[in-house]
């Protein structure tokens, strides 16, 4: 049972790796899937953020997240509350939402 656990764990580690230099397609992805409610700055701060309480992922809460639980949050929509994220069913893909991981963490050093 470890070895089916630790190949997913395996996989993702290898789709952050490559990642890496997929800036500009990122900041794409991010504005056409997130930044109606998390706003291109993350701060949250757009009428469907503040309906829907997004998170600002510049937080201290989000960026405490570690890489493996932010990619679960946007591609599984685990312990998600409101909007259901859930991004792989939605037509991402692993690396795209990856990228994702990789942008985020950006965010925190803009704010």
């Amino acid at each position: 049972m470890q070895k089916v656990m630790m190949l997913p764990l395996l996989d993702m580690a290898f789709v952050l790796i490559l990642s890496v230099g997929a800036s500009g397609q990122a900041e794409q992805t991010y504005q056409r899937q997130c930044s109606s409610c998390h706003g291109m700055d993350g701060s949250a701060s757009t009428p469907a953020g503040k309906k829907l309480g997004a998170a600002d992922l510049r937080s201290q809460e989000v960026q405490s997240l570690s890489d493996e639980e932010l990619f679960n949050t946007i591609a599984y929509g685990f312990k998600h509350k409101q909007y259901p994220h859930a991004f792989l069913r939605r037509g991402l893909t692993e690396k795209q939402v990856a990228d994702l991981v990789v942008h985020i963490r950006k965010l925190s050093k803009h704010k």
